[in-house]
């Protein structure tokens, strides 16, 4: 298996096209025409998405013994795990929970807003990662639906 340089995943090429993200796989950016220098760009965005999940799941682990309740933290980095792992995959199961997560996400931080400034942090976070999954782009990412390049 080779990766892709565009999308960074490791597939066998179709045709000679990235299966994940339609372009030719050994094509550098330079050569990239303009649409498709922004499937790259979303396909990158989705993984520092599933990076910062990494991320937070490391903090969550870190942070668990000060909490009262460390069994809600626990599923909290599970679930930070588990959509880490799907988005780097371009996962479509992943996409659909990831959006779920961020509504959620965006909600509580809609709710607990009065509290404090760090609930509007809260919810500029969610909606950030809610537009780089969820436009269209990064959609037919998850999909595999992109048309192919001429």
């Amino acid at each position: 298996m080779t990766r892709c340089k565009s999308c960074l995943t490791k597939t066998e090429p179709l045709n000679g096209l990235c299966p994940v993200c339609g372009i030719v796989q050994d094509k550098k950016s330079g050569e990239l025409s303009s649409e498709e220098k922004k499937v790259r760009f979303h396909a990158r965005a989705i993984r520092f998405v599933a990076m910062v999940h990494l991320a937070g799941t490391a903090m969550l682990v870190m942070i668990m013994p000060e909490f009262p309740a460390p069994g809600a933290i626990a599923i909290l980095a599970v679930i930070n795990a588990f959509l880490a792992y799907g988005l780097v995959r371009y996962s479509l199961i992943a996409y659909k929970a990831a959006t779920g997560f961020y509504f959620l996400m965006g909600m509580v931080g809609v709710i607990s807003i009065q509290k404090g400034a760090i609930y509007l942090g809260w919810l500029l976070l969610a909606l950030v990662a809610l537009y780089l999954i969820g436009n269209g782009i990064s959609k037919a990412i998850f999909e595999r639906n992109l048309p192919e390049a001429t």
